[in-house]
């Protein structure tokens, strides 16, 4: 039943029990599911140099068919051991968050103030002398600044951000897990009806509603957000942790134990004309 599977890596993939490579369970159903005909595509927060590292450690005696990075950006093979841009997305992607950048200098002052208001949060990364990102003390420290960053004057209509654990990033609204993974169907022709999604925390969410994958799981380290996503989605919430639950929800759905969800599949609207 899946022709296509999507998966988180840290925390649904890697964990600590297994934290150098893939639990046995996992292992299995991941080559289960390529032999039996099913793309695998990796589809992480980590940027592709860290995905790879990340790929390497676990070790799966099988390997993505694509991997999709900075919960955004679609690559696959190039066929000489390394990884290309598939298709015009992720140009258009880079053109369309330069262009919110560039114009967020200003919003970014306020983001700043804000930053420096609070004890222990610091700015991860930059994107063109601009913070991409930041991350803060804890979890509860972050849900205050999130409901201020709201508030800030100057706030472009396009601003938006992802958020896993103690880590925002910031981004174009239009460009997440769901919308990433959305296109990738797009472009192999793949119905969400033959998708499965699995993931952990709030930036996996976009994927796990039910249209893009009509098939969803997650394991039982996932945050309360995505069981609470998932079960809506008529999903499966592994009792299981990381590597091993999904292990578990592939099995389900690779088998049909489980049986996805009917759910009236996103509309998608591919960006194919680049701005200005």
């Amino acid at each position: 039943m899946i022709r296509l599977l999507s998966t988180d890596f840290d925390g649904t993939l890697a964990d600590t029990i297994y934290p150098e490579h893939c639990s046995p369970s996992l292992d299995r159903e991941l080559s289960e599911a390529v032999r039996g005909g099913s793309l695998w595509a990796v589809n992480t927060g980590r940027s592709l140099e860290s995905a790879l590292d990340g790929l390497r450690g676990l070790g799966a005696s099988v390997s993505p068919d694509y991997i999709l990075t900075n919960e955004r950006h679609i690559h696959k093979p190039d066929g000489k051991g390394g990884w290309l841009d598939y298709g015009e997305w992720n140009e258009i992607c880079r053109v369309h968050h330069d262009l919110l950048f560039k114009e967020s200098g200003t919003f970014f002052e306020h983001i700043s103030k804000l930053v420096d208001s609070y004890e222990g949060v610091s700015f991860q990364q930059h994107y063109k002398g601009i913070p991409e990102g930041l991350v803060a003390a804890s979890e509860e420290q972050l849900d205050q600044i999130i409901s201020e960053l709201g508030a800030l004057p100057g706030k472009p209509e396009d601003f938006h951000y992802q958020r896993s654990n103690i880590y925002l990033r910031f981004c174009h609204r239009s460009y997440d897990k769901g919308s990433a993974l959305a296109e990738l169907s797009r472009l192999i022709d793949m119905p969400s009806s033959e998708i499965l999604a699995v993931g952990d925390h709030q930036n996996d969410l976009p994927m796990l509603f039910g249209d893009v994958a009509a098939m969803v799981a997650c394991p039982s380290n996932s945050h309360t957000s995505v069981k609470d996503a998932v079960s809506k989605a008529g999903g499966h919430v592994s009792e299981l942790p990381a590597g091993e639950g999904t292990a578990e929800a592939i099995h389900l759905y690779r088998t049909g134990k489980k049986s996805p969800s009917e759910k009236r599949n996103r509309e998608v609207v591919f960006k194919d004309q680049l701005p200005g």
